[in-house]
């Protein structure tokens, strides 16, 4: 319910307004996109309504003029951001002397048809989500009808489109064409920032006024629709006053035209009064990736609280606590520093005394790390972590000191935060922390000319460090030292520093041949190598397996022969097949052999008719039962399960031989089948296979004996669902990963330190190992059971980089609100 206090209830109705407005601000890149893909829609739309439209031209102005567009309807909901409402300001036609005014120019009647036109487009998706919105608002002002210029009106948000466009000098005509083909898109994110601010009133307690007392709150012949008609004698030049007390005389529009009532101030964001304009936040508030980041804005109180990583048990909770802390971090962050969820057009480019600053302190910091680097061969102690705190404490500040802008001196600030929580994780041994150091210039460097890197999770730079991290955390000081692992991320951090100025791109670099380093690395241990080399056979065998039976099915579907012998092949004779290929080779002499046998058992089980055929299979009979024996053993079939299967070869081949009456197979179809057979595997598609049997049996049936410390997982409730938002999560894990593996229950289980060491292509299987030579070999399902479970848990939940941007924005927000920590509210310093 509302409150009692008309001072709180004019603080909601403007922080519901601000979030409508903010979230419209938050829509300007998607809005952007969504003009651009018209665009390039409409280049290969032949109609001959496009071709009669100068498109290609309408094109090309709005690449060049687009961001001005962006930036101009940006100036305008910030302005109304600070003064939502100017009602002071709005004067009345009856206040208006004669010499106040003027007629509405042409354009501008050009414009407020174009707007109207749009309010119109949206008017049915978008009327509930705005109604809404009034009647709650007309609960917290029972005294106040919406005025003509409030900015959550629809017909105000066309005119701020149509004006920003006006002022991007693009054609009106362009406008109307492209609002029409997206207005779909446009109403979903128009009917976004109307649930936003609903939703914040709704969480303040604040219902919609009910429709009798929402109407009596409008005063008589005030229509409460979005889209009223204008007021009387508008169309007929009627002088209604501007926002800075200029009035207008309006002439010239349509009567018929269902006019927005806002409409007469199309020119509200181009003259803002100079009280506004004087209270109007600085031009740093924009957008995500529109303008310079470190722009600051007045945080929601629902933002303002302490950052707070997963608690959960893992699982699905777990991720759904991270994907909730990866949106909490995006929105504080658009409001800290500017950056968003969007992707920039292009780099920024960092102004040359501070990319000086940042080489001369690149230098002094390195040769200071390698001095502390000496002394942490062995260590891994709080004071060793506070020596190379120390190092880029001292290195951010001396770079901060040379930056002009309020934005850099922020990002700035935040990166080194950043890596201060970096540098204090403990599990990460003491020599990574300290090369981990010498890339804080690197990164502010990238994090200077890319904003996004505070927002993507998948951006190069943090990527790299966390998968720097994942795959030391296992261990301790004393075993790192000197490993190869240590050697290659020292040859990683050498390598980016040598090259300050190819930007991004010697991240991408760096990640690749460090990603490939760890599989070659850890399949090449002398334990893991054999479970990696087994199960990539397995994968392999199974994977063959289906696609030859599906290929002998296309095969044989037009032969007519016994069913039991197409059962035989399809069940038994395509294992047979995808073994021998994997054990040997597809093009190898007993593959080859074995398709043969295929091939002959076709022939020799349909009906011989002729003295000559019946000799030649009585010749052919011994050697085919040879082959089916030895291709029976190769899949584990012997003793009395074989005698049977050639038992009722035997009989397949006597009941051809009695068929006299019956039409063989022609013999240049069998011919046709056995060219095909010997060929088979050139005939399958590359797609993997969705489930492989994986068992102990299949193990030692592929390799004739078990490898010792080898263990194969299997579900252990397979009853209980897993969810697909796991399975998918399992799918990402990177090699080099630690877990904590736990196994058995009650009294015997036991926790295991595993590594994540190889995956197959497909990500069916997975090798999971000890540093005491144990292995674990699981498939996908398996292994997002184990994490469902809590079975099998990251050693980091939430992950280097991800905490420490938790940990930095904190720790920003809490320096910044306690005044230690100044950031200009304009783009300079």
């Amino acid at each position: 319910m509302e409150s009692s206090n008309p001072y709180q209830n004019e603080s909601l109705a403007r922080m519901a307004r601000q979030h409508f407005l903010q979230s419209l601000c938050t829509s300007i890149p998607e809005l952007d996109r969504l003009v651009v893909k018209y665009f390039q829609s409409a280049a290969g739309d032949n109609s001959l309504e496009t071709r009669e439209l100068p498109v290609p031209q309408w094109q090309q102005e709005y690449a060049l003029h687009r961001r001005t567009w962006a930036q101009t309807l940006l100036a305008i909901w910030r302005e109304a951001f600070v003064d939502p409402i100017a009602t002071s300001k709005l004067r009345s036609v009856e206040d208006a002397s004669i010499d106040e005014l003027q007629l509405i120019s042409d354009d501008a009647i050009e414009g407020l048809i174009t707007s109207a036109r749009v309010s119109m487009q949206v008017a049915e998706k978008v009327d509930p989500g705005f109604t809404e919105l009034r009647k709650r608002l007309l609960r917290l002002e029972p005294d106040h009808r919406l005025d003509l210029r409030d900015p959550i009106r629809p017909t105000m948000v066309s005119e701020n489109l149509v004006t920003a466009w006006q002022k991007a000098a693009l054609s009106k005509k362009a406008f109307g064409w492209v609002m029409a083909g997206i207005a779909k898109e446009w109403g979903t994110l128009l009917l976004k920032a109307y649930q936003e601010s609903n939703a914040f009133l709704a969480k303040h307690g604040i219902e919609p006024l009910q429709q009798s007392s929402a109407a009596a709150a409008e005063p008589a012949g005030r229509s409460p629709r979005p889209y009223p008609y204008p007021p009387d004698g508008a169309a007929h030049g009627t002088a209604v006053p501007m926002p800075g007390g200029v009035p207008l005389v309006a002439m010239g529009v349509p009567s018929g035209l269902a006019m927005p009532s806002s409409g007469l101030a199309v020119l509200s964001g181009m003259v803002p009064p100079p009280e506004m304009a004087a209270a109007a936040p600085p031009p740093g508030f924009l957008a995500p990736q529109l303008l310079v980041p470190g722009a600051h804005m007045p945080m929601p109180v629902a933002m303002a609280g302490e950052l707070k990583a997963p608690d959960a048990k893992f699982g699905r909770p777990v991720l759904q606590q991270v994907n909730a802390l990866w949106h909490d971090m995006r929105a504080r962050l658009a409001y800290v520093l500017g950056v968003g969820d969007a992707v920039a057009d292009q780099a920024k480019a960092v102004d040359t005394v501070l990319e000086r600053a940042m080489q001369a302190q690149q230098a002094k910091g390195g040769a200071r790390l390698e001095e502390v680097a000496a002394q942490t061969a062995f260590a891994q102690s709080p004071h060793v972590g506070q020596q190379v705190a120390d190092v880029v404490r001292e290195q951010s500040q001396a770079i901060k000191e040379d930056a002009s802008q309020a934005n850099e001196k922020a990002i700035i600030e935040m990166v080194a935060l950043m890596f201060q929580s970096v540098i204090s994780e403990e599990r990460v041994p003491a020599l990574v922390r300290v090369l981990f150091a010498r890339l804080q210039v690197p990164v502010l460097r990238i994090a200077l000319a890319d904003p996004t890197f505070f927002t993507n999770a998948e951006h190069p730079a943090r990527a790299l460090i966390d998968r720097m991290g994942s795959a030391a955390m296992g261990f301790d000081g004393a075993e790192f030292n000197g490993s190869a692992l240590e050697v290659e991320l020292r040859r990683i951090v050498q390598m980016i520093e040598q090259y300050p100025d190819t930007g991004i791109k010697v991240f991408e670099l760096a990640l690749s041949e460090f990603e490939a380093f760890l599989q070659k690395h850890l399949a090449q241990d002398h334990t893991a190598g054999k479970v990696v080399s087994l199960a990539q056979q397995v994968e392999e065998k199974e994977t063959l397996l289906v696609k030859f039976t599906i290929e002998l099915r296309k095969l044989l579907q037009d032969l007519d022969i016994r069913e039991e012998v197409r059962a035989f092949l399809f069940r038994n004779w395509a294992e047979v097949l995808a073994v021998s290929a994997v054990r040997t080779s597809a093009k190898g002499p007993q593959t080859l052999r074995l398709k043969q046998t295929a091939a002959l058992l076709v022939w020799a089980t349909t009906a011989k008719t002729h003295v000559r055929e019946r000799r030649r299979a009585v010749q052919a009979m011994p050697g085919l039962l040879r082959r089916l024996r030895e291709g029976l053993r190769l899949i584990g079939v012997v003793d009395m399960a074989q005698d049977a299967l050639i038992g009722q070869a035997e009989s397949w081949l006597h009941e051809a031989f009695l068929a006299k009456d019956q039409a063989g197979i022609p013999m240049e179809r069998l011919k046709q089948v056995s060219a095909r057979l010997e060929n088979l595997e050139n005939f399958i598609s590359s797609e993997g296979v969705e489930d492989i049997p994986l068992s102990n049996d299949t193990i030692e049936l592929m390799l004739g004996m078990q490898i010792p410390g080898l263990t194969v997982l299997q579900e252990r409730d397979s009853s209980t669902p897993v969810s697909e938002e796991v399975i998918e999560w399992a799918k990402t894990r990177t090699v080099g990963e630690w877990f904590d593996l736990r196994l058995g229950a009650g009294e015997l289980a036991q926790s295991l330190r595993v590594q994540y060491v190889w995956h197959s292509g497909q990500h069916h299987l997975q090798v999971l190992a000890t540093q005491d030579g144990r292995s674990f070999l699981l498939k996908l399902r398996t292994l997002a059971a184990y994490f469902e479970q809590g079975a099998l848990v990251p050693i980091d939940r939430e992950g280097l980089m991800l905490r420490a941007t938790r940990v930095a924005l904190t720790q920003f927000q809490s320096l910044e609100g306690a005044g230690t920590m100044h950031v200009p509210m304009g783009s300079g310093a």
